[in-house]
């Protein structure tokens, strides 16, 4: 498809702001960072090749988190730079429709956001992973966390584990589930509250044995107050496993659904999931919200605008933040607790942007 001379002079318009904005809004992120790194490298002695191999890992997750704050600061560049030079109001009066200046916005919004979905999905995961074991293995020289959320690992045995917490100062793990496939059609299921492990042994407390029959129905359940659990390796060798923010989407899902056999809580791993989409939605949403506050008003200054604008901005991340916490609580389901905000915010866009079509 041929594209129109309007689409591609905005286009061009949003491109070096966009990019500008990725560059300036990542090294803003990267201060702290880098202040850190500094201190490692002076202070600590550790290999400047180590600093800078985690800085390379980080900078994908970081990346991101840029992509919207950049589309933003490109659509209020663009059109900001039209409005100064009277264009949009040559453009409004000769019978172009403010719907037909936004899509090229709308279009550039939804492309960021494919780009956001792929590099959250197809980098970011494997850059958190590697960027976590540089900093336990490398900088801190620890196996594992002190304390570790959200363990899931699988031995060379068919038996797949899920631990809610381990707290490895203490040698406590809380909230056990441990799946177990067996010659039988329905696999053995082993819950427990908590847990004491010392090398390969467990000690299980307060908890349940379940065994289903040929048609999944439960047909044996034992409950124990102490259980000893001998697995086939020290658990310390599992700080290389996967959190839920070091997995894509498919690892995620092969988690919770084998969570959701073993009748454990998959509320995390579900928001988690959701915000895989809904997370990339948000370069859409601030190219829309950001059309409407940009525009020049007979009834308001274009400063207020803007002041405006990065209200909303941080108005939606604050709420992003409370809901994404409220779904992985379980106070509120996975999917409200995802698109909750997006969806919100595209309303009150639309809304806004069809108020401004409504003005010559």
């Amino acid at each position: 498809m041929k594209i129109k001379v309007l689409d591609k002079y905005i286009f061009q318009e949003m491109l070096g702001p966009f990019f500008i904005g990725v560059l300036g809004f990542m090294l803003v992120m990267a201060v702290d960072l880098l202040f850190t790194m500094a201190d490692l490298i002076i202070n600590k002695g550790i290999p400047f090749w180590a600093v800078l191999k985690l800085l390379v890992y980080k900078i994908p997750s970081i990346m991101v988190l840029t992509f919207p704050v950049s589309t933003l600061f490109a659509t209020a560049m663009a059109l900001g730079r039209l409005s100064k030079d009277s264009e949009i109001v040559s453009l409004r009066t000769s019978g172009v429709s403010l719907f037909r200046i936004a899509r090229p916005i709308i279009l550039i919004g939804i492309a960021i956001s494919l780009l956001s979905y792929f590099t959250n999905e197809k980098i970011v995961p494997h850059a958190n992973h590697v960027a976590s074991n540089i900093v336990r293995q490398i900088i801190y020289k620890q196996p594992l966390p002190s304390v570790q959320e959200n363990l899931f690992f699988k031995d060379p045995y068919d038996r797949y584990y899920y631990a809610q917490r381990v707290d490895a100062k203490n040698k406590i793990i809380e909230n056990i589930m441990v799946y177990e496939l067996t010659n039988e059609e329905y696999p053995r299921v082993i819950l427990a509250e908590k847990a004491v492990y010392k090398g390969r042994i467990w000690q299980l407390g307060k908890g349940v044995i379940h065994k289903f029959d040929n048609n999944g129905y439960l047909n044996y359940e034992a409950a124990f107050d102490s259980l000893e659990l001998n697995i086939s390796d020290d658990i310390l060798k599992f700080s290389t496993q996967k959190t839920d923010q070091e997995m894509d989407s498919g690892e995620l899902s092969a988690a919770i659904k084998l969570l959701d056999k073993g009748g454990s809580k998959t509320n995390a791993f579900r928001t988690e999931l959701l915000m895989k989409y809904s997370i990339p939605m948000t370069c859409f949403v601030f190219a829309l919200i950001g059309i409407p506050f940009s525009l020049p008003s007979p009834r308001s200054g274009r400063t207020w605008g803007m002041v405006m604008t990065i209200v909303f901005m941080f108005t939606f991340y604050v709420f992003a933040s409370v809901f994404r916490s409220l779904g992985r609580g379980g106070i509120v389901t996975p999917f409200i607790a995802a698109f909750t905000p997006q969806i919100t915010f595209i309303v009150i866009g639309s809304i806004l942007l069809c108020w401004e079509g409504r003005y010559k």
